[in-house]
C-alpha cells in the first residue's frame, strides 16, 4: 500500500512540474532579459 502512495506522489508530482514548465514556456516573453533595461548584452547589442 505504502509503494502505492509513494509512486502516486512522485507521478502527481512530475506531472504537475511538467504543466508548470509548459505553461511558463509559452507564456514567457522571447526577450530573456524580461524588459530589464540595465544590462550590458542590450548595450552590446547597440553597439553591433
Amino acid at each position: 500500500m505504502w509503494q502505492l502512495i509513494i509512486v502516486g506522489a512522485i507521478v502527481s508530482a512530475a506531472m504537475m512540474l511538467t504543466t508548470i514548465r509548459v505553461f511558463r514556456f509559452f507564456t514567457t516573453p522571447p526577450s530573456k532579459c524580461h524588459g530589464c533595461s540595465g544590462c550590458k548584452l542590450q548595450e552590446l547589442k547597440k553597439n553591433s
